[in-house]
C-alpha cells in the first residue's frame, strides 16, 4: 500500500507544480525577470515530478523490459532537477536584488551538467525482479558532481530566502513567519530528500520510490501559501520598501499609445523636465527604433540608461507608463508599474476604447503616478 502510494504521489506533486506555472501565466506574472525564472522553477519542477512518475511506473506502462523508456525517464528526471535548481537560484537572487549578467555564469554551469546528465551519468537502467522498479546505474564521479551542483545551488537559494526572511522580519510579524516557513520547508525538503535519495541510491533500491519528487509537494504548498496568500501583506510590498532606498523615482508619465501625454508627476525641484516634450521624444525614439530595425518590430523598449538616470517603460494595452529614475532599477518596481497601469486601463477601458485625446476623461492618472511614489503602508503585526 505505502509502495503504491509513494509511486503515484510524484503525479500528484507534479500537477501542483503544473498549476503553479498556468497560474503564473493566468496571473500575468512572467513580465519581469524574477516572474520569468519562478515560472520556469516551478514547470521543470513538474517536469521532474512526472519524470518520476514515468520511471516508477514504467512497467506498468511500457513494460518490464522496456529499458529505454525507463533510461529516457530517468535522464529527464534528473535534467529537470537540475533546471529547476537553476531556475530557482536565479530567482532568489533577483526577487532580493535585481538581474546581474554575472548571474548567467550559473546558467552555463548548468548547461555543462545537463551534457554530463545526458551522455556519461546514467549508464545504464537495469530492469526489475518481482513487481520492482528500474534501477539506473551511474557514473560514479559524474553523480558526485551533480549531487554539489544541487546542493550548491540549493543551498544558496535557500540562503537568498533567509535574506528575504531578515528583510521582511523587519516590517511585518505576520510577513515574517510565511518567509521564515519557506526558509524551513525549502531547508527540510533538501536535505530529506537528497539524503534519501541519495541513500536509496547507494544501496541499489529497487522496492522504495525515492521521495524527493514526492516531497517537493510541501514545497510547492508553502510556496503557494508565501507567495500568493489571502491578506494583503504580500512578500513583494516589503521587498518593494527595502528595494526602494536604491533608486529615487524622478519623475513619472502616463503616455495613451499615440503619444498623448495623460498625466505626469515631476519631483519637486526637477522643473527642468518638459513634460510635453519628454513624452513626444519618448515616442519619437520607440518608432525610430522599430521602423529602422525590422527585428524589433511586434516588441517595445522598456529600458533606455543614461549614467546614474534609468528611463522605464512598461506597456499595458492601450497605454504606457514611463518612470525616470536615479540608481538601481528592480523587478518589484517593474510589477508594481505594470500592475498599476493595468488597473488604470481596466478602470478607464470604455474611455481608452474611444480616445478622443482628452486627458481629463481619465480618471486616477494622478493617483497611479502617487502611488510610484509613495509605496503602500505595510503594517507590522
Amino acid at each position: 500500500m505505502i509502495f503504491e502510494v509513494l509511486r503515484q504521489l510524484p503525479l500528484a506533486s507534479a500537477s501542483v507544480w503544473f498549476l503553479l506555472a498556468l497560474f503564473q501565466v493566468y496571473r500575468d506574472r512572467w513580465h519581469t525577470w524574477s516572474e520569468s525564472f519562478f515560472l520556469f522553477a516551478c514547470f521543470f519542477a513538474g517536469v521532474y515530478g512526472l519524470s518520476d512518475w514515468l520511471l516508477f511506473n514504467t512497467t506498468t506502462l511500457f513494460g518490464p523490459l522496456n529499458t529505454g523508456a525507463a533510461h529516457a525517464a530517468a535522464v529527464a528526471g534528473f535534467a529537470s532537477i537540475a533546471l529547476a535548481d537553476l531556475f530557482f537560484l536565479l530567482f532568489s537572487f533577483v526577487y532580493v536584488d535585481r538581474m546581474r549578467p554575472a548571474y548567467w555564469a550559473f546558467a552555463v554551469a548548468a548547461t555543462g551538467l545537463l551534457v554530463l546528465v545526458g551522455t556519461v551519468m546514467i549508464q545504464d537502467v537495469i530492469p526489475p525482479t518481482s513487481g520492482g522498479l528500474f534501477l539506473p546505474v551511474f557514473n560514479p564521479v559524474a553523480l558526485a558532481v551533480y549531487l554539489v551542483y544541487v546542493l550548491a545551488y540549493g543551498i544558496t537559494g535557500v540562503w537568498n530566502l533567509s535574506r528575504v526572511y531578515r528583510i521582511v522580519h523587519r516590517q511585518s510579524a505576520a510577513l515574517a513567519r510565511r518567509a521564515g516557513g519557506l526558509v524551513v520547508a525549502f531547508t527540510l525538503v533538501l536535505l530529506f530528500g537528497t539524503f534519501t535519495n541519495g541513500y536509496l541510491g547507494m544501496i541499489k533500491n529497487t522496492q522504495i520510490p525515492p521521495p524527493f519528487s514526492s516531497l517537493l509537494l510541501v514545497i510547492a504548498a508553502v510556496a503557494a501559501y508565501t507567495l500568493y496568500p489571502g491578506s494583503r501583506e504580500r512578500l513583494s510590498t516589503a521587498i518593494r520598501h527595502f528595494m526602494a532606498r536604491r533608486y529615487e523615482i524622478k519623475a513619472a508619465f502616463l503616455t495613451f499609445q499615440d503619444g498623448t501625454l495623460i498625466a505626469s508627476k515631476a519631483k519637486p525641484g526637477e522643473s527642468g523636465i518638459d513634460q510635453d516634450i519628454f513624452s513626444a521624444t519618448l515616442d519619437v525614439i520607440q518608432n525610430f527604433m522599430r521602423t529602422s530595425f525590422p527585428m524589433l518590430r511586434g516588441t517595445s523598449l522598456r529600458t533606455i540608461e543614461h549614467g546614474d538616470y534609468r528611463i522605464l517603460i512598461e506597456r499595458g494595452r492601450r497605454c504606457y507608463l514611463t518612470v525616470v529614475l536615479k540608481g538601481e532599477e528592480n523587478d518589484q518596481l517593474r510589477r508594481q508599474m505594470r500592475d498599476e497601469l493595468l488597473a488604470f486601463e481596466a478602470t478607464n477601458a470604455a474611455i481608452l476604447r474611444g480616445w478622443r485625446g482628452v486627458p481629463a476623461e481619465a480618471s486616477g492618472a494622478d493617483t497611479l503616478l502617487q502611488k510610484l511614489s509613495e509605496p503602500a503602508e505595510l503594517f507590522a503585526r
